[in-house]
């Protein structure tokens, strides 16, 4: 009866979702018409058109097109939001790779910029500025250019330092013991 109930709701469901992302969409175009200096919003809506774009699997050419034109304009601003770096270089990604890398190479610069005007800024987007910092070593073939070089430097002094000078509890299960006798830490 579920099954029944879900197999005719869905439709009605995926259409409803259609005609919401369509409104979310106008709403952004239009406040991005009326507002064409404001470089968070155009993040904004460069993040909504590729994350959609991505939800669709590549099917959205319209919000794929238009978040290449936002980003254009974003680029260039002093706007920082890794998200959009990330999620455009994964868009270029396959189909351009020098573009890919490109951008990737530059949302690491402006991590490292922003990571050394601000700490906090450097452990907020540290997950986000690794995935672009594989993405684009995986690019260039395990190649690190002098940008990327700087971010794992950074990382090692951040991230390694801190690991090691917490209270860390390597017993014989992990160094290695002679009886192979496994017993829990208690730090």
């Amino acid at each position: 009866m579920s099954l029944l109930i879900m197999n005719l709701a869905s439709p009605f469901l995926n259409y409803l979702k259609r005609l919401v992302t369509g409104i979310e969409f106008k709403k952004f175009k239009d406040a991005v018409r009326r507002n064409p200096n404001d470089h968070l919003l155009r993040v904004r809506f460069a993040k909504f058109c590729l994350n959609h774009y991505f939800s669709q699997r590549g099917n959205s050419k319209q919000h794929g097109i238009e978040a290449v034109n936002q980003f254009e304009n974003i680029n260039h601003s002093e706007v920082m939001d890794l998200e959009v770096y990330y999620l455009m270089g994964k868009y270029y990604q396959g189909q351009d790779n020098a573009k890919a890398i490109s951008i990737y190479r530059k949302g690491i610069t402006r991590y490292n910029e922003y990571s050394q005007k601000n700490l906090d800024f450097r452990h907020e987007y540290v997950e986000l500025a690794f995935s672009i910092a594989l993405n684009l070593l995986h690019l260039e073939n395990n190649e690190a250019d002098p940008e990327l070089e700087k971010f794992f430097k950074v990382i090692r002094r951040t991230y390694l330092k801190r690991f090691f000078d917490e209270k860390m509890g390597f017993g014989p299960e992990i160094l290695g013991s002679s009886h192979g006798d496994v017993r829990p830490i208690a730090n």
